[in-house]
């Protein structure tokens, strides 16, 4: 019986962060699974709750239960971004809406879970140093390659793939980087400015390992030129803003003097791509994407590309792509985050509850298996 007690929650603050998520009270009472009578009434009236309810509908708003016990309301720092999606019906119903909110509160959550930890082992980090000129995708590139100190980087490959080792690059640099998956929102990336520790986010619905990198690099250059911005299909952008970040990324990853010095027009496509990564340590779809952009292959050609490179996963997976787009704790923070949170542990600053909670996990084997895969 004590677990059907009501509880007193405050009617401003649910207001305040339902409306904060663009949901309506319908829609809120259906992703909490609450009586829609109650979440009517929850707008009003102070007593309508059990702990069970008000902890759902906190989940589904994504803030801490007990701010739902308070008339003081907070408000969150999310810069303003551009929308570059590039499909007609984007937002087309609140459910779409919610999904892009809900996304966007959870890495801005944790960033501040991250700020937090800094602040308790006393850690201070500086501000953002990368900024871009946005009028020459040659010189922008090199300040990112300066910036990242790609040149003197050990840049290991892990199955096929750089993605992982050009992450850590950003990630050493106070760039948060989050992978996010099993998002249907139209959208590959997308990228938060704040002068102290900018968000990359990576979404890796449909994007092999491979293909990631290229997203991980348009997305700095946006923060290089300052910008707040949710990516559509980045390789389908017709606008100047996107098409600049594709120019510069792709002469981060591939600088047009390696293409220049081992690009063989004779050799086939596979061919020249093999031969000019064993010259640089990029992803291979980074390279033919590259190639397209400087013009050495065509846009039906780097299609054909991509098409077997599909079906080489399909083939290998058989019909189950589980292997690349198995969402884990460890891909989504990242080696970095996960090392600062156990260091806070270590140090006293941060109980285990509260790592726990920080990363999302409920045992503590999966702890262990973090702090093993964190420090190897």
């Amino acid at each position: 019986m004590a677990s059907r007690q009501l509880v007193t929650h405050s009617p401003k603050a649910l207001n305040h962060y339902r409306k904060q998520m663009s949901l309506s009270v319908d829609l809120l009472a259906k992703k909490s699974n609450t009586n829609l009578k109650k979440a009517l009434m929850g707008e009003v009236e102070s007593e309508v709750f059990t702990v069970k309810q008000l902890e759902s509908i906190a989940k589904t708003l994504v803030i801490p239960t007990h701010y739902l016990t308070m008339d003081k309301v907070y408000n969150r720092n999310i810069p303003e971004y551009i929308d570059h999606r590039n499909y007609s019906d984007k937002n087309s119903n609140d459910e779409d809406l919610y999904e892009l909110n809900k996304l966007i509160s959870e890495v801005y959550k944790d960033r501040e879970n991250l700020l937090h930890v800094y602040d308790a082992i006393e850690e201070t980090l500086g501000n953002f140093q990368l900024s871009l000129s946005g009028n020459n995708a040659q010189e922008d590139a090199q300040r990112i390659r300066d910036f990242l100190d790609v040149d003197n980087a050990r840049l290991t490959v892990e199955g096929s793939d750089y993605y992982k080792s050009w992450r850590l690059l950003l990630e050493k640099k106070d760039v948060l980087v989050l992978e996010k998956s099993r998002l249907s929102i139209g959208s590959e990336g997308l990228s938060l400015f704040y002068d102290v520790l900018p968000i990359i986010v990576i979404i890796t619905s449909g994007q092999t390992p491979s293909r990631k990198l290229f997203t991980l690099i348009h997305e700095l250059v946006h923060l290089g030129l300052r910008q707040s911005a949710l990516d559509g299909y980045i390789l389908e952008a017709d606008n100047k803003t996107e098409s600049y970040c594709n120019e510069v990324a792709g002469h981060v990853l591939v600088p047009t003097s390696v293409i220049n010095k081992i690009y063989d027009e004779k050799k086939q496509l596979i061919e020249n791509i093999e031969h000019i990564r064993k010259d640089i340590k990029v992803s291979y779809d980074a390279i033919a994407i590259q190639l397209k952009q400087v013009g050495k292959i065509s846009q039906s050609d780097l299609n054909t590309y991509f098409a077997n490179k599909q079906k080489e996963i399909d083939e290998r997976d058989s019909g189950f792509r589980a292997s690349y787009k198995k969402h884990t704790t460890y891909n989504h923070f990242g080696k970095i985050y996960i090392q600062q949170v156990f260091s806070a542990v270590w140090e006293d600053a941060l109980s285990l509850g509260s790592a726990m909670r920080i990363l999302g996990i409920e045992k503590m084997s999966d702890l262990d298996h973090l702090e093993k895969k964190a420090f190897t």
